[in-house]
């Protein structure tokens, strides 16, 4: 049984929110990932941390931080990358895994296969790993990266608190990470924020909670001058999209708020469609902790970067997030019951527990007001733009 966010303590939750607001330190200061990456592996109880980003086709890793690992044991892991793929069940399987979900390794590989892999009896197994959970955290032609976290036998199994946990945590890091990606910058002296957003080739507005503009880059006043992908209405920022624009009111306000644990899922990407042109997308990134060095303003605020995205957006999946709220989770196994598929052979394929699909299949339910998985296939008929998927994948 899942637990939801309700029934995480509340000494809990103060240090959560603490985490995701160490995450986005980090976009502006990436020194702070190890210390970042060692308070969510001791508030959660795990033996090691590691928090990876490839670039592609291909390239060196541009972001690799261990917490809580030797560094002879460290220096080891790059000798099992294809063992590692292997024992996760391969490329193919992997990428079934969808993104910002906790996969847990007792429950996605079977045992004889962990038996057999090099990676789990020579390097996870001689440090007294006794299971180990894989986050996705993005998967495009640009990047991949992920969050890999160990549990040592002394702590015991891992429990649905700490994977409720993780799947607060898991968004936020993915939105720093998509942030920092389209900065293409190592540190930003407090300072000089305002001149080095004049500087950045993406479009950068800052706003207030009603969306009212505090500060613009040079690159979003042409946008805004030509209104293409946003607009000004009423002395607000705006999107063409009626659903977007939407969805981009409610994450401001919830960030401009304070509000970082809610809705963690809404702002890694939002949507914004081009009247001449491939869409856009718009990473949200709260102010709060900048503020009192930016200079910008005493107001709540906070940062809309605006890029072109990578890949047009994906139908169905992509198109019910936006329209109905669905988690990246909840998109995954809205693919695999549109497929045919039942709770019981999806859980196999997500690494996941069974009830773990079925509740996420009544959240579908309740989302897209649907009361059948006959009623889901319906709706999909209507969004028929094939869904496409990157290559490749590596998971610790």
């Amino acid at each position: 049984m899942t637990i939801s966010q309700g029934h995480i303590p509340l000494r809990m939750m103060a240090a959560i929110s603490d985490i995701i607001g160490r995450v986005y330190d980090c976009v502006l200061d990436p020194g702070q990932w190890q210390a970042t990456m060692e308070a969510i592996r001791t508030e959660l109880n795990f033996c090691y941390a590691i928090l990876a980003a490839y670039p592609l086709p291909a390239g060196s890793v541009t972001l690799s931080v261990a917490a809580g690992i030797d560094p002879a044991w460290l220096a080891r892991l790059p000798a099992y990358g294809e063992d590692i793929v292997n024992t996760w069940g391969g490329n193919d399987r992997i990428l079934q895994f969808p993104l910002e979900e906790p996969i847990l390794q007792s429950q996605a590989v079977a045992p004889t296969l962990l038996e057999s892999s090099r990676f789990i009896q020579e390097w996870i197994a001689p440090q007294g790993v006794i299971d180990a959970i894989a986050i996705g955290l993005e998967r495009n032609d640009r990047m991949v990266s992920t969050l890999s976290l160990g549990r040592h036998t002394d702590a015991g199994m891992v429990t649905e608190l700490e994977l409720a946990c993780l799947r607060m945590i898991a968004p936020h890091i993915r939105r720093a990470l998509a942030i920092s990606q389209i900065l293409q910058i190592r540190t930003i002296e407090a300072e000089k924020f305002t001149a080095v957003l004049e500087g950045l080739s993406a479009a950068v507005i800052v706003v207030d909670d009603e969306r009212r503009i505090i500060h613009t880059n040079a690159v979003a006043q042409s946008m805004l001058r030509v209104g293409d992908p946003i607009f000004m209405r009423a002395g607000q920022v705006r999107l063409h999209a009626v659903a977007s624009d939407t969805a981009l009111d409610r994450v401001v306000r919830q960030f401009a708020g304070g509000a970082d644990g809610a809705d963690t899922h809404s702002g890694s990407g939002i949507s914004a469609v081009r009247q001449d042109g491939p869409p856009c997308l718009i990473h949200i990134l709260p102010l709060q902790r900048m503020q009192a060095y930016s200079g910008l303003s005493d107001r709540p605020a906070v940062a809309l970067f605006i890029a072109d995205a990578a890949v047009a957006p994906r139908f169905p999946a992509d198109a019910l997030g936006a329209l109905y709220g669905l988690t990246p989770a909840e998109q995954r196994v809205f693919e695999l019951v549109i497929e045919g598929k039942s709770p019981k052979s999806i859980a196999p394929i997500l690494g996941v527990a069974v009830s773990t699909v079925k509740t996420q299949l009544l959240s579908i339910f309740a989302k897209t007001d649907c009361a059948r998985q006959a009623d889901l296939v319906r709706l999909a008929s209507r969004l028929s733009s094939p869904i496409g998927a990157p290559d490749q994948m590596s998971m610790v």
